[in-house]
């Protein structure tokens, strides 16, 4: 059965949408972008066209209305030349409708060109420089093995050699190399949907290398540590008390650095989060609220997420955060250790782990805690509570605190 379907595209930040429309005939499919955004709110889903308030709407409908007749069209004398609706016949008349020439081939590398691009759009900017940079790394691995990226080698072939350059060359570890697979699996679904190469299924084996990593947060004796410092530098400062009210209140770094004197509401901070877009109200204990007032109510505007990070390690090691630390990884089957002071593993994320782990420690169920930080996924949240053996050892001594009486 062939089939043409319209529909809207993922939003951007406007809230429009690109109008798409997707060609399906023996079990192949390409997608064509009509080039016009319009609101959801418009979109008739049922009748795949807009409401028609004005001529505009109008236009529109009609242009939809012509890409279907030529897809009639060609379905129509593909039965008539080939007694069956042949898919790369379709799709050729089809584009040559348009543009009056044959379709023209889009390569892996504009193709992976085009996903960045909208990524700027639909996506968060570290999750584009996360593209760009596996990007380049194709690249590099393309003139160091001389393999040419095209979108039929992108295979199991493809996969090893690729895994094991990161690997290998670049000595990338077991999740750095997993995030570069996962975008090329991505990538390569989005082109299959827009029908720039057909449907593979080694693809779909591609492994993402996943591993636990060490979840490294402050004990509430170190916490207090930073707190209690007497700072005459002004930049540490900033950081030290933008820091501390992350770990009162278990916000990201996106979000603490966006904070406006509206989010602030008497004994609520109110919030709608940069990376998931959920509507949080925090309530704010008495050291968040004390940081506010110190601050007249606002928090001073924060550094970079880098340099942030590098004036945190400055932090710990100005509390005397020395801890030894041995953290342990992989690079595919070898292990790889870091034994290192505690205040060099500390980021602006160690705040985010920092208040989930202290608030579970303390007693605070965890299904509260998650309403609080936003997580939806109990999966994801269960690492943290990996981490509180403190509340294992409190729990059992509580438990088993009654008097045995033996007779």
């Amino acid at each position: 059965m062939a089939t043409a379907n319209f529909y809207l595209d993922k939003a951007d930040k406007q809230g429009k949408s690109f109008i798409m429309m997707t060609y399906l005939a023996g079990g192949q499919k390409f997608r064509h972008s009509v080039k016009i955004k319009v609101l959801l709110s418009k979109w008739i889903l049922r009748k795949q066209r807009l409401k028609e308030n004005n001529k505009e709407d109008q236009l529109i409908n009609s242009h939809i209305d012509k890409l279907e007749a030529i897809i009639k069209d060609a379905q129509t004398h593909s039965l008539l030349f080939h007694f069956e609706i042949d898919f790369d016949f379709v799709k050729q008349r089809f584009f040559e409708a348009l543009g009056g020439k044959k379709e023209v081939k889009v390569t892996f590398m504009e193709s992976f060109d085009e996903y960045i691009s909208l990524s700027r759009t639909t996506k968060q900017a570290k999750t584009t420089d996360r593209y760009i940079t596996c990007l380049n790394h194709l690249k590099a691995f393309r003139k160091a093995k001389r393999y040419e990226l095209t979108f039929d080698r992108i295979n199991q072939h493809f996969y090893e050699s690729f895994t094991n350059y990161l690997f290998n060359d670049k000595k990338q570890l077991n999740n750095t190399v997993g995030n570069y697979v996962k975008t090329v699996k991505a990538f390569m679904n989005f082109s299959m949907d827009r029908g720039y190469c057909q449907p593979s299924r080694d693809v779909k084996k591609f492994e993402v290398f996943r591993e636990d990593g060490e979840m490294i947060y402050l004990s509430e004796e170190e916490l207090f540590k930073i707190i209690d410092l007497e700072l005459k530098c002004e930049r540490l400062r900033i950081v030290r008390d933008n820091f501390c009210f992350a770990c009162f209140t278990g916000l990201r770094y996106s979000d603490i650095c966006k904070l406006q004197d509206e989010n602030i509401k008497d004994d609520y901070l109110e919030i709608k989060t940069e990376k998931t877009r959920d509507f949080l109200r925090i309530p704010l204990n008495q050291h968040a609220k004390a940081l506010l007032l110190k601050n007249d109510g606002r928090l001073p505007k924060l550094f970079s997420n880098q340099k942030t990070n590098e004036y945190l390690k400055e932090l710990g090691e100005l509390a005397g955060i020395t801890e030894s630390i041995l953290i342990v990884k992989y690079r595919g089957i070898e292990k790889v250790e870091f034994l290192e002071p505690k205040y060099k593993f500390i980021s602006s994320h160690t705040a985010r782990r920092t208040f989930v782990t202290l608030s579970l420690e303390k007693g605070m169920r965890p299904e509260t805690v998650m309403s609080i930080t936003g997580h939806k996924d109990y999966k994801t949240f269960k690492k943290y509570i990996k981490l509180t053996d403190k509340v294992k050892l409190v729990e059992m001594n509580n438990i088993w605190s009654k008097k045995l009486y033996i007779a």
